[in-house]
């Protein structure tokens, strides 16, 4: 099934090309189709999501963390992949840093601009995101658990190696977290604001 030509997992490339800030008129010329029909596509697959598989909606969901797929492949211009932003920031506490400081700053109204402050766009920033919740996925919640006190307990019972990573992943992860989160909120505590300044009553 396709809309003047353009495939589904061709609408999902076209679309998180779109997001990470590629121009209208480069998409539709990799698409091989005219600006005005891109109104077409668009409408024509949201109306038919509900009818694509399961393999179809993951891709969908994926994509824009790697939006250089399929004919966006080896455009210039086409959105990297993760794999050069991990280059930049290859460590899982650079992410957690980066969504303590976004979260923190936001809580007190203030918008982070991640290129200025990470040298990233929030694409970017969104496709770290994107990475290590997969990570996470694989690590810590695709594993059976474990009975943590009893692991902490000399002589507690045997566990697997996949189990005990899953231990200290999951204890680094509220470690890091709890760590940039308490450093964000000291730095920004003088900094809140108050929306009501905003308002005439």
């Amino acid at each position: 099934m396709e809309k003047h030509g353009v495939t589904f997992r061709d609408y999902a490339c076209a679309g998180a090309n779109l997001a990470a800030g590629m121009q209208l008129d480069q998409v539709c010329k990799v698409l091989s189709i005219e600006e005005p029909l891109w109104g077409e596509v668009q409408e024509f697959w949201n109306n038919n999501m509900a009818s694509m598989s399961m393999d179809d909606m993951k891709f969908y969901g994926e994509v824009f963390t790697n939006p250089k797929q399929g004919k966006f492949a080896n455009v210039e211009g086409a959105a990297a992949g993760v794999e050069e932003v991990l280059v930049k920031y290859p460590e899982w506490s650079d992410y957690l840093k980066m969504r303590a400081y976004s979260a923190i700053a936001s809580e007190v109204g203030l918008e982070i601009d991640f290129d200025k402050e990470f040298g990233i766009s929030i694409m970017e920033f969104s496709q770290l995101g994107g990475h290590w919740s997969a990570f996470y996925k694989e690590k810590v919640m695709d594993v059976e658990n474990f009975d943590s006190y009893a692991f902490e307990e000399e002589g507690g019972p045997a566990i697997t190696p996949e189990q005990e990573e899953r231990y200290k992943i999951f204890h680094l992860q509220t470690e890091l977290s709890d760590k940039w989160e308490a450093y964000y909120k000291e730095k920004f505590k003088d900094q809140s604001v108050d929306i009501s300044d905003d308002i005439d009553f």
